[in-house]
This record gives C-alpha cells, sequence and structure tokens, in this order.
C-alpha cells in the first residue's frame, strides 16, 4: 500500500523478522581475550624496543626543571612588578576620572539639548498661524489685432 502525496511516495515497508535473543559463545568471548593478550603483549615489547627512541619527539620529552634563582634578582623582579602595578593603578584611576568628566559633560549637554527642544516646542505652539497671502488680480493680457504696436501698459498703484 502506498499514499501520495504533492508528488512524493511514501511506502509501508515490512516489518523485520525477529532473529531472537544474540546469542553469546566461549569462541568469540576467547578470540577477543586472545586479540587483546597479544595487544597489549607488542606494545609491550615496543615500548622495551623503542622506548628510548620515543624520548626524540616533542610530546614525550619531559619539561625541563625552572632555574634557580637568587634572593636578590627574585626581590628586584619583584620590586619592578609591584611599581608596574602601581603605575596601572595610577592609570586606570586617571581613565576613571577621565570617563566620570566626559560623562558628566555628556549629561550636561543632554540636559541642555532636552531644553532647547522644549523652548523651540513653546516657540511653535504660541506663534501664531501664517496668514495666506492676498492674491492681486492678474492682468489681463493685451492683445492687438491689426499688427500696431500696443501703447505701454498704465502701471499700478500699489
Amino acid at each position: 500500500m502506498s499514499h501520495e502525496f504533492e508528488g512524493e511516495r511514501e511506502f509501508e515497508t515490512e516489518l523485520a523478522r525477529d532473529i531472537g535473543a544474540l546469542r553469546s559463545s566461549h569462541g568469540t568471548a576467547i578470540v577477543i581475550c586472545i586479540v587483546l593478550a597479544l595487544t597489549g603483549s607488542g606494545a609491550a615489547i615496543l615500548w622495551g624496543e623503542y622506548g628510548g627512541a620515543l624520548d626524540d619527539f616533542a610530546i614525550f620529552k619531559s619539561e625541563a626543571a625552572p632555574q634557580a634563582v637568587s634572593l636578590k634578582v627574585f626581590d628586584e623582579y619583584q620590586q619592578a612588578v609591584a611599581g608596574n602595578l602601581r603605575r596601572y593603578s595610577g592609570m586606570l584611576q586617571a581613565q576613571d576620572a577621565e570617563i566620570k568628566r566626559l560623562f558628566d559633560q555628556v549629561l550636561q549637554l543632554t540636559m541642555k539639548m532636552d531644553s532647547l527642544e522644549s523652548r523651540a516646542r513653546d516657540a511653535q505652539a504660541a506663534s501664531p498661524a501664517p496668514k495666506a497671502a492676498s492674491k492681486k488680480p492678474a492682468a489681463k493680457p493685451r492683445i492687438s489685432t491689426g499688427g500696431a504696436p500696443l501703447p505701454p501698459a498704465p502701471e499700478e498703484k500699489q
């Protein structure tokens, strides 16, 4: 039985037949034990024969012990590190002060902008709407019918 959906077919499959419980046999267990024993003994032989050669690989090399340092050199190093920490701490404090100062300036500018915007809105609300300009009647066009030039137009008084 099959169903068709928008150009695709769906097929029902038959159930696989039951093969029963897996059977363990003593033969497979013995084969597995032998393979493991051979693998372990082969690895032991290789390690014994070529163990010194493995030290040439960087992954098998042990790290060298750190060199001993005199107390005087260690104290000088410790003082240098402490001086660097004090200097960096001072730089961070100065940076924090500068950031706070800039933040205060931005806050003041924002407040001034808000104030100016509210004043502009108030001024727009208070001013009357602009009046429409009065239109003057358009002059009638003068047309010459006989071909003679027209006399100049009389000037309008304003």
